[in-house]
C-alpha cells in the first residue's frame, strides 16, 4: 500500500502544472503552478481521507465478520490459483501439462472452492 501511495503521489506531481516551466527555469507566461498543486494536495488528502474512512468501516465489523472476510479471500487466492493452473495447462500442455488425474483433482477443487465461497459469502451477508 505504501508503494502505491507513493506511485500515485509521485504521478499527481509529475502531471501537475510544473510542465508549464519553459526554458531556463522560467514560467509560461500567465501560466499559474499553484492551481495544479491545491488540486493535487486536494486529491491526496481525499485520497487519504477515503482509506481511514474505508479502514474504520472495516473495523466495525464484529471479529466473526473480520475472519469470515479472511476467509473469503484466502478461498479467492485459492479459486484463481487453481483457474490459473487450469488455464496454463490448456495455454502451455508441454510445459505445464497436467495428467487426467491432475485436471479432475483440480476441476474438484474448483467446483468445492465454489461453494465454499458461495457458503462463505452468505455467512457474511447474515452478519
Amino acid at each position: 500500500m505504501r508503494y502505491a501511495l507513493m506511485l500515485i503521489s509521485f504521478l499527481a506531481g509529475s502531471l501537475s502544472n510544473v510542465i508549464s516551466v519553459r526554458a531556463h527555469f522560467g514560467l509560461a507566461d500567465g501560466d499559474d503552478v499553484g492551481t495544479g498543486l491545491f488540486w493535487v494536495w486536494g486529491a491526496f488528502i481525499v485520497g487519504v481521507a477515503g482509506f481511514i474512512l474505508y479502514r474504520r468501516s472495516l473495523a466495525k465489523l464484529p471479529p466473526e465478520g473480520r475472519e469470515l472476510k479472511r476467509r473469503l479471500n484466502e478461498l479467492e487466492r485459492a479459486l484463481t490459483s487453481c483457474h490459473s493452473q487450469l488455464r496454463n495447462a490448456d495455454d502451455y500442455p508441454t510445459e505445464c501439462g497436467l495428467s487426467d488425474q491432475q485436471r479432475r483433482a483440480r476441476l474438484d477443487s474448483v467446483l468445492s472452492i465454489q461453494g465454499m465461497i458461495a457458503k462463505t459469502k452468505s455467512e457474511l451477508a447474515a452478519i
